[in-house]
């Protein structure tokens, strides 16, 4: 492969030409959870705890809201953060830029080993098989997670008695390209679990020196490769996941 593709050519200079506040700011609390959900369980989890809305961010798909809660006595702010790495970054930018210096971000990934629908796990590292994060760091494979904010998940899901594991996780832009050769490849790198954003938002917050870590549980999976099976989707461990991920800010 050449090493002169564009994607591989990183510039390390921080501000670009269009900045994140163009529409105008207002404050987002230091600590954020980015929700990786449909509407219906975003709003139930937004309403339950009163959420107040701080702004939005308009894009030309979307009108996205930013609500602040009181959870046990903390402020968080909560974002319902959009499907795939280039979305999810871009917003998740604009939201540090208002003043979020620590993540959490939880959602589903569908397993490539046998793991059980709805399984808890924290990932370590992510396999870069996405554009995005190569915007962000220099290229290579991996990026790792912040060590502080996967400590404070393992402690909150660790006191809360839950099976949870940690595991290598295989980050990709195609959906319908996760081909049967693929899959064995990020297998036999270690990758357990596969999602569409985790590395590019690891990236991302490195390069802007803000905590990161990610809860994910098991939705689909794709452990026999001549039968893909979508289960139901995970939907049954949504609320305990946003929960829990909600917690491990507290504990941060």
């Amino acid at each position: 492969m050449t090493t002169k593709l564009a994607l591989l050519q990183y510039d390390p200079e921080p501000a670009a030409v269009v900045a994140p506040d163009m529409d105008g700011r207002f404050t987002v609390p230091d600590k954020l959870l980015y929700i990786f959900t449909g509407d219906d369980y975003f709003q139930k989890f937004v309403t339950q705890y009163h959420g107040c809305r701080l702004g939005h961010f308009d894009t030309v798909t979307k009108i996205s809201w930013v609500y602040q809660i009181i959870y046990h006595g903390q402020k968080l702010a909560v974002a319902q953060a959009p499907l795939g790495a280039p979305a999810a970054t871009m917003y998740l930018e604009m939201l540090i830029d208002f003043g979020a210096q620590t993540v959490i971000a939880v959602g589903s990934c569908g397993a490539l080993t046998a793991l059980p629908e709805c399984q808890l796990l924290v990932p370590t590292v992510a396999l870069r098989d996405e554009g995005t994060s190569f915007h962000y760091l220099p290229a290579a494979n991996w990026v790792p997670l912040d060590p502080r904010a996967m400590r404070a998940i393992g402690v909150t899901l660790t006191k809360a008695q839950v099976s949870w594991q940690m595991v290598k996780t295989w980050t990709t832009d195609a959906f319908f390209r996760e081909t049967v050769t693929k899959v064995q490849a990020v297998r036999q790198q270690g990758c357990q679990v596969v999602e569409m954003e985790c590395s590019a938002l690891a990236a991302c917050t490195a390069f802007r020196q803000v905590a990161f870590g990610q809860l994910l549980y098991t939705a689909d999976t794709l452990a026999q490769l001549d039968h893909y099976d979508p289960r139901d989707w995970g939907k049954g461990g949504v609320f305990t996941a946003i929960e829990l991920a909600a917690q491990s800010l507290l504990n941060y």
